[in-house]
């Protein structure tokens, strides 16, 4: 099974669904990469002293870099950096990538800081678990995510069987 969709479709139906805060803006993809401005004053659960200091400053620019698959786990890369005031924003993107993955099921994904970006490593077999849940008629089938990637489309590549 193959699904390509362009990346503005897949922003959409996130933001039909709620997933994608109204904050997120101005988003577009690259090979192998994902670009929005954010408005981190308008995002949910953002502690009073950021609120009020991002409030000034204007968006920030998010880059969502896909740093491929290794073995079964896939990789992406966020770097949040505001275009006029230099500062490190990596452990508040951390903690706010950090807390939209706590609803997500164990061992989906793990959440680290290095060099200044944050990096997600996404368990390809946990992910695979998931599709049986969000695709009721593939119950009962086993999915093996092959290949997944970011960009200006959305790719998402798996066996099924039965």
């Amino acid at each position: 099974m193959e699904l390509r969709i362009p990346l503005d479709e897949a922003v959409g139906a996130l933001r039909t669904t709620g997933t994608l805060p109204g904050a997120v803006r101005e988003v577009h993809g690259e090979a192998k990469a994902v670009l929005a401005r954010v408005a981190v004053h308008e995002l949910p659960g953002v502690s009073g002293a950021v609120r009020a200091a991002t409030r000034f400053t204007g968006p920030v620019d998010v880059r969502v870099d896909d740093e491929g698959i290794a073995g079964r786990t896939w990789t992406i890369v966020v770097r949040a950096s505001h275009p006029v005031v230099r500062l490190d924003l990596s452990g508040f993107v951390t903690d706010a990538v950090r807390s939209a993955l706590a609803s997500a099921p164990a061992g989906l994904a793990s959440v680290h800081s290095a060099d200044g970006r944050t990096v997600v490593e996404v368990d390809l077999d946990a992910a695979a678990a998931l599709v049986p849940l969000l695709l009721p008629a593939a119950q009962g089938l086993h999915v093996r995510v092959d290949e997944v990637s970011l960009g200006a489309t959305v790719l998402l590549r798996a066996t099924i069987t039965g």
